[in-house]
């Protein structure tokens, strides 16, 4: 298991939408959100690990709390 992290993850998930979604270089988008930009990268870089994993586009918080949700409604239909 993972060590808790201290951000949340809709936190870390939307920090690595607005790399992708901006045109300010990183560094500038960790200093505005208040995290370091090592740790930011990494953010971006475990996003991509993913996404290459599965072969799916990274997911937005959003989306991943509907997959969640359909996911135990499944559970439970079943």
């Amino acid at each position: 298991m993972a060590p808790s992290s201290r951000y949340p993850e809709q936190f870390r998930a939307d920090a690595v939408a607005l790399v992708h979604s901006s045109e300010q270089p990183v560094r500038q988008i960790a200093r505005d959100l208040g995290v370091s930009p090592e740790t930011l990268r990494g953010w971006v870089s475990a996003a991509k690990r993913r996404s290459a994993a599965t072969g799916e586009p990274a997911l937005s918080g959003d989306e991943r709390d509907e997959l969640r949700k359909l996911r135990a409604r499944v559970r439970e239909l079943e």
